[in-house]
């Protein structure tokens, strides 16, 4: 409990020595000096060209026949070693 009050009072007394109160309800903070600064680039994009094709393809006739004769399966007799 005592490092946790300790911690929050060193945290709150670093905070209030960062800033300076200038006025009422005014106060002087010191920040960091951050500078960003943004470029323009062209950037090519690939170009696709997209074609339809058509193409006649012969394929061979196949004619499918349902035959009348029996097929027979043998039996097997499976036997337990």
């Amino acid at each position: 409990m005592r490092k946790t009050a300790l911690t929050l009072a060193i945290a709150a007394l670093t905070a209030v020595a960062a800033c300076k109160k200038t006025g009422e309800n005014e106060f002087q903070v010191q920040t960091p000096d951050v500078d960003v600064k943004t470029d323009t680039t062209t950037i090519k994009t690939p170009d696709v060209d997209i074609v339809k094709d058509t193409a006649t393809v012969t394929v061979p006739k196949v004619d499918v026949r349902k035959d009348s004769a029996k097929v027979t399966v043998p039996k097997v007799k499976v036997t337990k070693p």
